[in-house]
């Protein structure tokens, strides 16, 4: 195939599979053995706003070299790209753009004659489909996030270590709006918000704004003492921001309240969620600004 993207139906050398990866809204990049850009469509070169005589060339150093300059990663991609030529794998992940853009990137190898031929690599903006699952107060993943991410962290199979969930509650945050104000009421949760974040210490641990001054954290841990100690550094960093709150007796400032419940095999989300929210009232029944853990 040729690396051009302007094919039409009139050009006797374009196929039909060609044309049709042509009206693709993905970006698509197939890169040979040789490390020779063999084809690329509209879409790739409108994602990548790469130039016509970069693509002409058909050299995947020149083509990387100004694709690297758009990313807010570019030595990580650039490795990934060097790690997975010519390896039999097939990936999927996501790149940032320094405009603000999000791509997900997923790439499969061809193979002919059991040697490497080529790899493709094929490009979409999922954007506007990330930005709708982010909590524009706090910058954390929002309710819609949390039903599709939630359930299979629950449902996973073991992977040995202890699996915990964590229901997180501002104590009494309708008696700081009234006091307050909401202006300062979102501040605040905004503050909760990077706590939070920064205490999500492996890769596949969660945390979500669910809704209000509610907060959900998934996180994985080696044993059930280390999650309890996990949510206890959590509410006291936010009782150490010291935030005045003279509706919250007898604390008098910020705090919250958190229930948790521990499990190591896969388990029933709808379950999990209702039995750490019954520990979540537990804690707030016993007087607030306190961590209640269960055994699932």
């Amino acid at each position: 195939m040729a690396a051009n993207d302007d094919m039409t139906e009139s050009d006797p050398d374009c196929s039909i599979f060609e044309r049709a990866l042509d009206a693709l809204p993905d970006g698509v990049l197939l890169v040979n053995s040789d490390r020779k850009v063999a084809y690329t469509n509209s879409a790739f070169k409108r994602l990548w706003q790469i130039s016509s005589e970069v693509l002409a060339s058909k050299d995947e150093e020149q083509a990387l070299q100004y694709v690297m300059d758009q990313l807010v990663d570019p030595e990580g991609f650039r490795q990934e790209v060097e790690r997975l030529h010519p390896v039999a794998e097939t990936t999927e992940d996501e790149i940032e753009f320094k405009d603000g853009r999000i791509i997900a990137r997923r790439s499969l190898p061809f193979q002919q004659n059991g040697s490497f031929s080529a790899r493709i690599w094929i490009f979409t903006d999922i954007t506007e489909a990330k930005n709708a699952a982010i909590d524009q107060l706090t910058g954390l993943p929002n309710r819609l996030a949390f039903s599709r991410e939630f359930p299979p962290f629950v449902t996973a199979p073991s992977d040995g270590l202890e699996r915990s969930v964590a229901i997180i509650d501002v104590d009494n945050f309708k008696r700081y709006n009234d006091l307050y104000g909401h202006a300062l009421g979102d501040d605040m949760l905004s503050q909760i918000g990077a706590i939070l974040a920064s205490h999500v210490r492996l890769a596949g641990d969660l945390v979500f704004r669910i809704g209000g001054e509610e907060f959900l954290m998934a996180a994985r841990t080696r044993s059930s003492d280390e999650a309890r100690m996990l949510f206890e550094a959590v509410r006291t960093s936010i009782l150490g921001m010291g935030v005045p709150h003279r509706g919250n007796e007898p604390h008098d400032v910020v705090t919250v309240s958190i229930g948790y419940g521990t499990f190591r095999d896969a388990c029933e989300p709808v379950e999990v969620f209702k039995r750490v929210d019954e520990v979540l009232y537990r804690a707030k029944a016993q007087g607030r600004n306190r961590v209640s853990g269960i055994e699932i």
